[in-house]
């Protein structure tokens, strides 16, 4: 069997095409204009058949063909078989997501839509905790919203918050013991 001639990007653990980390001793090669991954000691080959590759989590990714992106597996077998228009790395269990360009939600590791796809782009905070966008009155605002998308903070955020903002934020208004137990 004859193999393309192969040009390793960089060996450091980045491409310059996504300027994002990859995996430790995996690469992203380019041949013909197409991305592939490879193993340092060459022992596991995805062909360049991608326009794009970034790193999802463990030994996943999220590749781009056809101007679509799926989760896939090291193997290179698709995992759930969703297309997107845009997709981010997971932030601890789950990624953000979009099916057309403008509104947003997330999905989890198994490729499944855990929180709809109809808020701007947003971010996994931690635990059960999502900050999600909203266009109010032509300012982007963020609230955060649980995994069954209860608001928790109603936009009042002008960038997405970051988890500690969150909790201190929550602390401060937090009621008194008798009023939780309505005494």
């Amino acid at each position: 069997m004859k193999y393309p001639i192969l040009k390793i990007e960089r060996l450091d653990y980045q491409t310059p095409l996504t300027d994002i980390c990859l995996f430790e001793r995996v690469f992203v090669y380019s041949s013909k204009g197409l991305l592939g991954l490879i193993a340092d000691d060459f022992g596991s080959i995805i062909p360049p058949i991608y326009e794009e590759i970034i790193p999802a989590f463990d030994f996943h990714f999220w590749a781009r063909k056809n101007h679509k992106w799926k989760l896939y597996n090291f193997k290179n077998i698709e995992i759930n078989g969703i297309e997107f228009k845009h997709v981010t790395t997971f932030c601890n269990e789950y990624a953000c997501v979009s099916r057309n360009g403008n509104s947003f939600g997330f999905v989890n590791r198994n490729g499944e839509i855990k929180i709809t796809d109809h808020y701007l782009k947003g971010k996994h905070l931690g635990k059960s905790l999502f900050a999600v966008g909203k266009n109010i009155r032509g300012q982007v605002k963020y609230a955060v919203i649980d995994l069954q998308e209860h608001f928790i903070i109603p936009f009042i955020f002008e960038e997405i918050p970051t988890f500690t903002e969150v909790v201190l934020l929550l602390l401060k208004r937090r009621k008194p013991l008798r009023e939780w137990l309505q005494l």
